[in-house]
C-alpha cells in the first residue's frame, strides 16, 4: 500500500464510518441478546436479522455488480484478479475465472449424439451419476440374499435433512418475481433443427 493511500484511509467520510460501525455494533448486540433469550424473543431477533440479511444481500449484490464491471475494465476483459481498497478498513477482490463451456438445460443431447455420430465422444464427456431410488429401503428389506442386502446397505448413507426455518416481518410485502419464460423446444432429429436461429 502506498503512503498516499495509507493517508487517504485515515480520512474516510465520517458519516460512512459511523453508519458502518453502527450496523456492525447493532448486529453484534442482537447476536449477544440471543445467548439467553426465550424462544419468542429469539423469533423476534431472528426476524430482524433475517430482514437485515435480505436487505444487506440486495445492497451487496449492487456493489458486487459494480465491482465486477470495474474489474472487467481493469483486466481489459481478460481473466485474473482485481483488488480494491475501501476508504477505511474495507478491501475487496474480484477473481475473473477463465470461461468454460456447458450444455444448457433443455438441449436434446441424444439428438445431437445421433446427428454427430461416432465423433460425439471427441467433443462431449458423458458423466453418469447414481441416486438411490425412493423404494430403496423397502426393496432391500425384501431381499432374501443377506449378502446382497449388506452390499446395498454399505453402498449408501442416510443423510438427515436440516429442518428449514423461515422468518417474516410484518411490513409491506415484496413484489413477486416474474415467471421465467420457458425455452422453446426443438423438434425432430433433423441436424438442421439443432442449430439456433
Amino acid at each position: 500500500m502506498s503512503e498516499a493511500n495509507a493517508v487517504a484511509k485515515t480520512q474516510s467520510d465520517p458519516t460512512t464510518r459511523v453508519a458502518c460501525d453502527t450496523l456492525i455494533d447493532g448486529v453484534k448486540s442482537l447476536k449477544a441478546m440471543l445467548q439467553n433469550a426465550d424462544t419468542d424473543y429469539q423469533v423476534e431477533i431472528g426476524s430482524v436479522l433475517w430482514y437485515l440479511g435480505d436487505a444487506i444481500s440486495a445492497a451487496l449484490n449492487a456493489v458486487k455488480k459494480d465491482l465486477r464491471e470495474e474489474a472487467a475494465s481493469q483486466l481489459g476483459g481478460g481473466t485474473g484478479t482485481a483488488s480494491f481498497d475501501g476508504t477505511d478498513l474495507g478491501t475487496a477482490s474480484v477473481n475473473v475465472p477463465k470461461a468454460s463451456l456447458r450444455v444448457p438445460k433443455g438441449k436434446k443431447i441424444d439428438d445431437i449424439k445421433a446427428a454427430i455420430g461416432s465423433d460425439f465422444s471427441l467433443f462431449f464427456e458423458e458423466v453418469t451419476t447414481y441416486k438411490p431410488r425412493a423404494q430403496f429401503d423397502e426393496r432391500v428389506t425384501g431381499l432374501t440374499n443377506p449378502l446382497h442386502q449388506q452390499i446395498l446397505l454399505n453402498a449408501v448413507e442416510r443423510v438427515e435433512p436440516t429442518p428449514r426455518v423461515s422468518f417474516r416481518r410484518n411490513d409491506a410485502p415484496k413484489a413477486a418475481s416474474p415467471a421465467p419464460t420457458p425455452a422453446p423446444a426443438t423438434s425432430g432429429t433433423d441436424p438442421a433443427s439443432l442449430l439456433d436461429d
